[in-house]
């Protein structure tokens, strides 16, 4: 009898013994640089380390032209793969990467592409580290720190994100995109916006639609050229490739909100290349999403966005 009742306690505490958290993949350090990105260290191979930028705006994960003539990648031959950026996308030839290596992930056999440096006075890191190496993980951004620590998808301890608040993301595939990008939707002012998730623009970015929409309801400040009013639509929005600023009263997605948000407003080439310009269109930038500690999981489809906005 007392060895059964021996058994009974051991399992009662088995199934009342808390489940363990899940234990990192890495825990990855990362600065700020080359204009406001998140900036890691990466490997090739076993060499390096380069500075890669990180990019949820970016399907592929891709090497620099510095990069390319220090490691002399090989051509696969293959197919080419198309690029997008905010400047319009294009077709670029395929090359062997190797193994991306980012503290304890990798990315292994890569294909990428390699993309001419910026223009110069701007400094260019060695790469870019895109969706197809974010989205295994669940990845959380603590902004004090400065680290970025991968889990597996639906298993970031609650401690880490107690009280944050979740948003809904949505993958999207759009034919100039080799690969699925991922957005939610949102509030400019009043005005129902679609935002693309995109930590690689250091600022947020509008469409002229959304901001039609934007100005048709609540007034907003020209940082350009003084205060601007429905009554002045027609001179806003007589030149699209014009690019200008404008102090947006608040933007809202999920129940997280930013008032007085400096924006640029512009019909940029990426919009047209995903069929979205007549559409109120948005990239929701790193100078929001930063503002606190953040988590993206995109196997759960979620952003996590801590209380506390800096």
């Amino acid at each position: 009898m007392a060895f059964l009742v021996a058994v009974a306690a051991l399992v009662l505490a088995a199934f009342a013994a808390p489940a363990s958290a899940a234990a990192p993949i890495a825990e990855i350090p990362y600065r700020i640089d080359y204009d406001g990105a998140i900036t890691v260290e990466a490997t090739i191979d076993g060499r390096g380390p380069y500075d890669f930028i990180v990019d949820t705006g970016a399907t592929l994960s891709l090497a620099f032209q510095n990069l390319a003539a220090r490691e002399s990648f090989a051509p696969t031959g293959g197919p080419p793969r198309r690029v997008l950026g905010i400047g319009g996308s294009a077709l670029l030839d395929t090359y062997r990467i190797g193994d991306i290596a980012v503290g304890a992930a990798s990315l292994d056999d890569h294909i990428g592409v390699i993309i001419p440096d910026w223009a110069a006075p701007r400094r260019s890191p060695a790469g870019v580290i895109g969706l197809d190496f974010l989205r295994r993980y669940a990845v959380v951004f603590n902004i004090r720190s400065r680290t970025m620590t991968l889990y597996p998808h639906g298993e970031i301890p609650k401690d880490r994100i107690d009280g944050w608040r979740p948003i809904k993301l949505r993958a999207n595939t759009y034919a100039a995109a080799s690969g699925a990008l991922y957005s939610t939707k949102g509030l400019i002012n009043r005005s129902p916006t679609t935002f693309l998730i995109d930590i690689g623009s250091g600022t947020t970015l509008i469409n002229y639609r959304a901001a039609e929409a934007m100005f048709s309801s609540v007034v907003s400040r020209d940082l350009g050229e003084g205060f601007t009013t429905g009554s002045r639509l027609r001179d806003i929005f007589d030149d699209r490739t014009r690019v200008r600023t404008a102090l947006i009263n608040r933007i809202q997605v999920g129940r997280v909100s930013w008032r007085r948000v400096g924006v640029i407003v512009h019909d940029a080439p990426i919009f047209d290349e995903i069929g979205v310009q007549r559409l109120p269109f948005a990239l929701l930038g790193a100078d929001l999403i930063m503002g606190g500690d953040f988590a993206l999981d995109f196997g759960e489809l979620r952003l996590y966005l801590a209380k506390r906005r800096a």
